[in-house]
């Protein structure tokens, strides 16, 4: 038992340790759902592109690229 509660507490530094690990791990989790939400989003932009009709189809915009002199 005493192993464990050494484990856990690490020493007086285990609030620091394991919120840390809790902060981490949320950052994380926000991040993986963020980047889920996009790509069903730019999903569902690309197939509503692809299934709409010719003539209501945006053109490719070509970019201007101004050179330096």
């Amino acid at each position: 038992m005493s192993s464990w509660h050494e484990f856990i507490f690490m020493g007086k530094h285990g609030a620091y340790v394991w919120s840390s690990y809790l902060m981490s791990l949320v950052v994380l989790l926000g991040l993986f759902i963020g980047f889920r939400m996009m790509l069903k989003s730019l999903k569902r932009q690309v197939q509503a592109e692809a299934s709409a009709p010719e003539s209501q189809k945006q053109k490719a915009r070509k970019l201007k690229v101004s050179q330096a002199d």
